[in-house]
């Protein structure tokens, strides 16, 4: 009993650090975005394609962040069992983590692009760590999409289920996502609004 306690307090220590960790790099991630978000709307191109991936970015980390909070609330309050909070994080890492690789890759592509133009050491230590997340975060989801793609199906297939706790499943994804939608939409907005105004070009 001493050994599982000792184990459980070890686990609940290691989510709270990388929710932690989470929370505060979706914030400088959406606080960045909110500072480009005026001149990119100007310039329009890639970086306003990249400044969205970064939105894209932050948003995902906040709606994990969400994820966990909603599980603690859905276990504390008996709505969730222990299968119903594997179906739940698993259906939210299915769609949470194709946005995740896609921004991942085309802000890499940036990261390499800025290091190969200006060999500073903060370009390159960024497109290194960039490079790190990224192989870290596909070969998470090439060993990870099967299980959680097979929990999912093997849960909404089952004719058992129940269709309340289905659709509570469902609702919580979808309010998480929301609440990480919005949540860096409110940041970006923020930021965005104390930047002054680029000046109109004046037609010839």
């Amino acid at each position: 009993f001493c050994t599982l306690k000792g184990d459980l307090a070890v686990v609940i220590l290691m989510v709270a650090f990388l929710w932690i960790v989470n929370l505060v790099i979706s914030i400088f991630n959406a606080i960045a975005v909110g500072n480009a978000w005026v001149e990119t709307k100007h310039a329009g191109g890639f970086p306003r394609f990249l400044n969205w991936m970064g939105a894209l970015m932050a948003a995902s980390g906040f709606t994990w962040c969400y994820f966990v909070v909603i599980a603690i609330i859905a276990g504390t309050f008996g709505w969730f069992n222990e299968k119903d909070m594997e179906v739940f994080f698993s259906l939210g890492y299915l769609l949470i983590i194709p946005g995740v690789i896609f921004s991942g890759f085309m802000i890499l592509i940036d990261s390499w692009a800025r290091a190969y133009r200006e060999r500073t050491i903060a370009n390159v230590g960024v497109a290194g760590y960039n490079t790190f997340a990224q192989l870290y975060n596909t070969y998470n989801a090439i060993s990870g999409i099967p299980e959680a793609w097979e929990s999912v199906l093997g849960f909404f297939g089952d004719s058992d289920t129940d269709t309340k706790k289905l659709f509570l499943i469902v609702l919580l994804v979808m309010v998480a996502f929301g609440a990480g939608i919005i949540t860096t939409w409110m940041i970006v907005s923020r930021v965005a609004a104390n930047d002054e105004a680029l000046p109109v070009r004046q037609a010839a």
